[in-house]
């Protein structure tokens, strides 16, 4: 399948990445909070994501590359919807909707440095 990825620094290779991951525009679509149908827009190359979008994708895909290369592909999604003691109790995907992105980011830091809450 080729995809016609507008080009956005930093956002075709995220959102490749990301769709890959999802394994279809649907769930690409719940994980950043948007309508499907935009997805398929960006798929299309017929829509640039609004900034707050674009942000949100490399925001996503710079956590999961974080996260596949310390475990295995198949835990990552357990693990964005674990909840995490560094995040309060909240979940990865719960803060990184909410905007709380370096938060997750400090939990993974601390995580990699093995600290543990």
């Amino acid at each position: 399948m080729s995809i016609s990825v507008p080009q956005q620094p930093g956002f075709a290779d995220g959102f490749r990445m990301l769709l890959g991951a999802a394994g279809n525009g649907a769930l690409l679509a719940e994980l950043l909070g948007v309508k499907p149908s935009q997805v398929t827009r960006w798929k299309q190359g017929a829509q640039l994501p609004s900034p707050e979008s674009a942000r949100s994708i490399m925001d996503f895909a710079y956590i999961i590359a974080r996260a596949e290369s310390t475990m295995h592909t198949k835990v990552v999604p357990i693990w964005l919807d674990s909840p995490n003691q560094f995040l309060r109790g909240s979940t990865r995907r719960e803060c990184i909707k909410l905007g709380r992105v370096a938060e997750v980011i400090g939990a993974i830091d601390a995580e990699d440095e093995g600290a543990y809450a």
